[in-house]
């Protein structure tokens, strides 16, 4: 659940550091610390508040190491008092928390613990960060905490800190301590005289002087004679203000044993000053011995190169090369040869049959037919499928050649990517030739039901008022014409389908869909110089969505930008997808608004580009700029598509310089739209008694049906067949009219651009669109939905007087809210 406040945590400014600074304490879902409890009674004691605590101020949350009075162990941040205190530097009070704006909606004060009075005083590290607060809280409002009560609240806070950071100090000792007696490292301290104070067991054994014997000697004790001066020289150099050439490094340097040898050794030297001072206060040596990690690097040395002299040139083929002795055991292998058939070393096929890369009926008939010619011609060269460790199929192509002692040399090489991509090609272009076919189909069957249904739409309504006539028999007949138009309205609705189907919303990856879009639409580029680009990120880009759907989306923008490149010019289309973080839209928001959390799709192309009249129009149903190569469907669909999903699409085009299409999809699932009842109780249906609503269509069939179905139901309808005559009508008295219902395309003005004109003469005026194509219509970015309600056609009584109840009923909330 998200917790809305009127005014949310203020941001810290080193919030990364405070947070490090927080968890280097290592305090975080400790266990309880008596000392810090002393502190939490002694403040609500002192301030008499019935809460007293001590709030660290995590990313997400604020958890309470200490609490007195409360059994909440933490709350979220979103919800924080204390995230408000840390990000000032004095104490906060809030002395009634119903009459401060920032918190009187804040759950913890509206519910449980019901804060009605806060103060709270940082804990700040000596670094300065903040890291939460000893805060006090009580249920009823106080005027009466003083500057003195301040004062007490930050030495308490101070207090506090102290006993936080003593703590860290006491556990680091404490881990330091058993690092330095468990470790096989030597670790070495000495005083500023260079006297040894610290000398653990890995120490003992490994220079050979037990701990009572080296401690308080001077640490040139396990330095090599010859190398004592120049010790001597740069100790003091340091001494005096000087900088080491060893503190804060990790050298080899050899070290003297108390046998009498030297080792090499790897030494990391620290230094920690004196306080104040900032002059050196000692010395610590981590110590390891490498006389066997020496040896064994100049054993390996040798060996590497003389492996090198014989394999460098094989190692360095893309080829599989292998030999197998005259049984067909493995004998030697490079890596690439291993790699193929997915093994990490060629070590793990050494000494194994050749038959172990292969399944029982493929090494069945490399023995009965490939063997055979090898031995008689010496050489074979061929394709076959070899078998990886995992099990997987391995496509290769292979040259055999029989060596003079029996045996058998191989040098492979896998075919698996350029059949696959040979395979691949032909599905896309399978894939992209069924894609355009049935984007025609539903383009066409979305046309023809169009028209189709405002025809059933004035057939139905006619029928439902013929079979409320009284007249039996006509209710008879009125019947049969409403089952026909119901089998015809399901004939539509199958038609429909054709180009539609249910959405499947699960977790979808835009990489992936966007390189499926560049592999379809690339063998389309048949122009010399036309080409498609695409970059995806190294990290996945993650929707909630129907993978078909955006799909849709992608492919249509780049089948279109495809459209749009110029013939006879290099143009490209480059197409991008990533989330959105702070990133704003790189141009026009022309369909819905930008969701909160949203990944994007850019399609960007080089070709003719669109007039800026023209980028509000072309998601409107059927607008094109192609002419007859166009139905003006594809992107009504798009906007369809993208604005169910809660999403929106800005466009950037200047003619003859190209355009960018940009989809930002919401991360997170839409919530859904309220359903409208099919049937209306007796009350609903009185709802529209006496109500004026002007019907908008321009098929007179169509009007005149709606209008004697409204009057049916008590109202008073007027018609109009003109847009610009309803606009006259609202503009001569706005408020004549209850209600307007609407079609969507029209042939002077579509049914948003109405309510868009009827929404400036009077913004709360109902409107109710009824089309036959209800999801083919998206609204401009940055404005309100321009329908309180929409109903598809055709709609019988019921569901129109529902969902005109559904417009009239949304338009008073708007107007009250």
């Amino acid at each position: 659940m998200t917790i809305k406040l009127l005014s949310s945590p203020p941001a810290i400014p080193e919030e990364d550091e405070r947070l490090a600074a927080l968890r280097m304490l290592r305090i975080l879902d400790t266990p309880p610390d008596p000392a810090l409890d002393v502190v939490t009674r002694l403040a609500a004691d002192r301030f008499g508040t019935s809460i007293a605590l001590i709030s660290l101020v995590d990313a997400d949350r604020q958890w309470f190491k200490s609490r007195c009075g409360l059994d909440a162990q933490e709350t979220p941040r979103e919800a924080s008092f204390c995230a408000h205190t840390i990000a000032g530097k004095d104490v906060m009070v809030v002395a009634d928390t119903a009459s401060d704006p920032r918190f009187a909606e804040n759950p913890l004060v509206t519910g449980d613990p019901n804060i009605g009075f806060y103060a709270g005083a940082p804990l700040r590290t000596s670094d300065g960060h903040a890291i939460g607060t000893l805060c006090v809280i009580d249920e009823r409002p106080r005027e009466d905490f003083s500057a003195r009560d301040r004062e007490t609240l930050e030495m308490m806070a101070a207090q506090a800190m102290t006993v936080i950071e003593s703590s860290r100090i006491r556990q680091d000792q404490r881990i330091s301590q058993l690092i330095a007696q468990t470790t096989t490292d030597a670790f070495v301290c000495a005083d500023p005289d260079s006297r040894i104070i610290l000398w653990n067991k890995a120490a003992e054994t490994m220079f050979g002087w037990r701990e009572n014997e080296a401690l308080g000697r001077r640490l040139d004790l396990i330095i090599p004679a010859r190398h004592r001066s120049g010790h001597n020289a740069g100790m003091d150099r340091l001494m005096s203000g000087g900088r080491s050439k060893l503190v804060g490094k990790t050298v080899e340097v050899p070290a003297m044993c108390k046998a009498g040898h030297e080792i090499p050794v790897e030494l990391s030297l620290a230094m920690w000053p004196a306080e104040g001072t900032g002059e050196p206060e000692g010395f610590a040596a981590i110590i390891r011995d490498i006389s066997t990690r020496k040896a064994d690097e100049e054993r390996r040395a040798e060996t590497e190169a003389l492996l090198a002299q014989k394999v460098a040139a094989i190692e360095a083929s893309d080829d599989g090369f292998a030999v197998a002795d005259a049984q067909g055991m493995f004998n030697f292998m490079n890596r690439a040869h291993a790699a193929l058939f997915g093994y990490e070393e060629p070590a793990d096929l050494i000494g194994k049959h050749w038959s172990v890369l292969y399944d029982a009926v493929e090494g069945r008939r490399i023995e009965e037919k490939v063997m055979p010619i090898l031995a008689e011609a010496g050489v074979w060269r061929g394709e076959t499928i070899g078998r990886r460790a995992d099990g997987t199929p391995v496509e290769q192509e292979i040259v055999l050649t029989l060596s003079h002692d029996g045996g058998i040399v191989c040098v492979t090489r896998g075919i698996g990517e350029r059949l696959a991509m040979e395979r691949e090609k032909v599905r896309l272009r399978e894939q992209l030739m069924l894609a355009q076919r049935q984007e025609s189909v539903g383009q066409l069957a979305s046309g023809i039901a169009h028209d189709f249904n405002n025809l059933i739409a004035a057939i139905t309504g006619t029928a439902g008022l013929l079979e409320s006539s009284g007249d039996d028999g006509v209710a008879f007949h009125a019947k049969r014409i409403q089952s026909a138009a119901g089998t015809a309205a399901g004939l539509v609705e199958k038609m429909l389908s054709l180009g539609r189907r249910e959405s499947v919303l699960k977790q979808v990856d835009l990489r992936a869909i966007l390189s499926s879009v560049r592999d379809l639409v690339a063998p389309s580029l048949s122009e010399p110089g036309h080409r498609i680009e695409f970059d995806p990120p190294h990290e996945a880009v993650l929707v909630h969505a129907d993978a078909t759907e955006v799909m849709q989306v992608a492919l249509n923008l780049a089948l279109n930008a495809r459209d749009a490149l110029t013939m006879g010019k290099d143009s490209v289309i480059t197409l991008s997808v990533g989330l959105a973080g702070d990133a704003q839209p790189g141009g026009r928001v022309v369909v819905g608004d930008v969701p909160p959390s949203a990944a994007f799709i850019r399609v960007r192309d080089t070709g003719c580009g669109i007039a800026s009249d023209d980028l509000a129009q072309v998601f409107e149903p059927f607008y094109t700029r192609k002419g007859e190569a166009g139905t003006g469907l594809g992107l009504a669909v798009v906007a369809g598509i993208v604005g169910s999903a809660g999403g929106a699409i800005a466009v950037r085009s200047k003619p003859g310089e190209g355009t960018q299409f940009e989809v930002w999809w919401p991360t997170e699932p839409p919530v859904a739209e309220p359903e409208v009842p099919a049937v209306l109780s007796p009350l609903d249906a009185q709802l529209m008694a006496g109500k004026a609503v002007l019907v908008v269509d321009d098929n007179p069939a169509v009007v005149d049906t709606l209008v004697a179905m409204l009057e049916r139901a008590g109202a008073e309808p007027g018609p109009c067949l003109d847009p610009a005559d309803a606009i006259a009508a609202i503009e001569d008295d706005p408020q004549s009219f209850d209600l307007v219902v609407t079609d969507y395309d029209m042939p002077s003005m579509n049914g948003a651009e109405l309510a868009r004109e009827l929404r400036k003469l009077r913004p709360d005026i109902p409107l109710l669109l009824l089309t036959a194509m209800p999801l083919a219509y998206g609204r401009r970015a940055g404005e309100a939905e321009p329908f309180d309600a929409v109903l598809g056609k055709p709609a019988t009584m019921d569901s129109l007087i529902a969902s005109a109840r559904l417009a009239i009923a949304t338009a008073s909330r708007r107007r009250t809210s």
